[in-house]
């Protein structure tokens, strides 16, 4: 037999399909039919894997004559033919949704409650945005997991509708036959190192296998099986698991996993309480590479675990992501930090135009938006300064808002036309719509054109101040 013949011939005896064959080896159908033409020759790193999965040596793949038989191969050590119906598909399917329905519960939870946190901690508009799209991706990213997981039971259940399933059990691995109407539908061959988990129930036992699952009947398994032993705390058929959990590794696990998991709102709350001190959310994200190191030692003791054949993945896997997302958003205070001026500019020169005293301020941050032009809904913002105050340094000043003209607590529909978007939110106690042009207060101008705008908000609550120069084109 030639070395193609050769493959087909064990590929054939697993009962396995070219493209089954090829996803194992993670090549092409096309790859696996050129092999068995003899039209080319399998890689060594592919031989080697043959040998693994077919339980050969590589020199009996090479070798001309023909193959010889193998008696574990001729008869199974254990068999089991049973079906499934409605009811026992419902169950099982039931069973394992339930942990990712509970997930899904647990996240819409979670992010709700950090939410509702920041609103109750008054948390800066950035950190609320940051917040809630994190939480929306999340819910999400669950939302669609969840569905996925259930469209895959459905299509699961109809192909295993009205078939009978037939497993034989051999020394180090299982083949699974799916017979409908007397003829095979599919054909699996599950070594048992493959096997990535085991669900116990009180009727069933589901293996997990690169996403597919396996039922077995527990009613049927004699006392002995192996299927029992794969499903035992420590197996000795799985090389993977087969060292007993070190119980301080596992602490230690568990624990760096959640402080990576919330690592992130550890940041954005870090941020917020750097903002007491100086109040600038966006050049205060340098907070969060305060906390990289947390996923970061997650990521190391993944690995340190993964030396001691201890389960590793989760440790690796929330630590790369979350140290991406602290290292992306705690760039941003960097790479952001020219887009901001400290200067007492704007307050002077709205000081000039408005006529008006603004107190001793103790932060401002401007924002000069001609270096890349934000057109809005209403006109195109030139700059917006943020200024904040103390409690002793406003006292006297807010007591003279409410008998001083130019301010207003409110903004009258009509006036909304000329308005900032700032004043979109409604957050703010007074306001001052000045236009440069006219040099009228809080009045639409009375003929259209282009006309150049000083919007002034101030919170009485939070002691802060907005300024907000822009141009509007406004048509009568």
């Amino acid at each position: 037999m030639t070395v193609g013949e050769k493959i087909q011939y064990y590929r054939k005896k697993a009962g396995l399909s070219q493209e089954d064959l090829g996803q194992k080896l993670l090549v092409s159908r096309q790859t696996v039919s050129l092999w068995e033409m003899d039209k080319t020759l399998p890689t060594v790193d592919n031989l080697r894997l043959l040998k693994e999965l077919f339980s050969v040596s590589v020199d009996e793949i090479l070798d001309e004559s023909e193959p010889t038989e193998e008696t574990e191969e001729i008869k199974p050590k254990e068999t089991y033919v049973f079906e499934l119906d409605k009811n026992d598909q419902n169950e099982v399917n039931g069973k394992m949704r339930k942990p990712v329905l509970t997930y899904l519960i647990v996240s819409i939870v979670a992010s709700v409650a950090l939410f509702v946190l920041c609103i109750a901690f008054k948390a800066h508009g950035v950190l609320r945005g940051l917040v809630t799209g994190w939480c929306l991706a999340v819910i999400v990213h669950r939302l669609f997991w969840f569905f996925f997981f259930k469209k895959k039971q459905k299509r699961g259940e109809e192909k295993l509708s009205q078939s009978t399933l037939s497993y034989e059990v051999y020394d180090s691995f299982f083949v699974l036959t799916v017979t409908r109407g007397g003829e095979i539908t599919r054909t699996h061959k599950v070594y048992f190192s493959e096997v990535e988990n085991v669900h116990s129930f009180e009727k069933f036992l589901v293996l997990e296998v690169t996403g597919t699952l396996f039922v077995l009947k527990k009613e049927l398994l004699s006392p002995d099986s192996v299927f029992y032993s794969l499903a035992a705390p420590a197996p000795a058929i799985k090389e993977e698991i087969n060292v007993k959990p070190d119980k301080r590794l596992v602490l230690v696990s568990n624990l760096l996993f959640l402080f990576s998991v919330f690592s992130l709102f550890g940041a954005l709350f870090g941020v917020e309480i750097a903002n007491e001190f100086y109040p600038s959310p966006v050049e205060n994200m340098w907070v969060f590479l305060l906390f990289l190191p947390i996923p970061v030692a997650s990521i190391v003791f993944g690995f340190y675990l993964k030396k001691k054949r201890q389960k590793y993945k989760k440790n690796v896997i929330v630590g790369f992501i979350m140290a991406a997302l602290l290292a992306i958003y705690g760039s941003f205070g960097f790479l952001l930090s020219d887009v901001f001026s400290h200067d007492d500019a704007p307050v002077l020169r709205v000081e000039e135009a408005l006529g008006i005293d603004i107190p001793e301020y103790t932060q401002i941050n401007t924002q000069d938006w001609t270096k890349g032009t934000q057109h809005v809904a209403r006109g195109t913002v030139i700059s917006t300064s943020d200024v904040y105050f103390d409690d002793a340094a406003v006292a006297e000043f807010e007591s003279k808002l409410g008998d001083d003209p130019k301010w207003i607590d409110r903004i009258p529909s009509d006036l909304v036309g000329i308005t900032s978007t700032f004043c979109d939110s409604g957050g703010d106690d007074y306001y001052i719509i000045y236009n440069k042009n006219t040099k009228e207060y809080n009045t639409l101008p009375a003929e259209s054109g282009t006309y150049e705008f000083i919007n002034v908000l101030y919170s009485v609550k939070d002691n802060s101040m907005t300024l907000v120069e822009y141009t509007i084109e406004y048509v009568k």
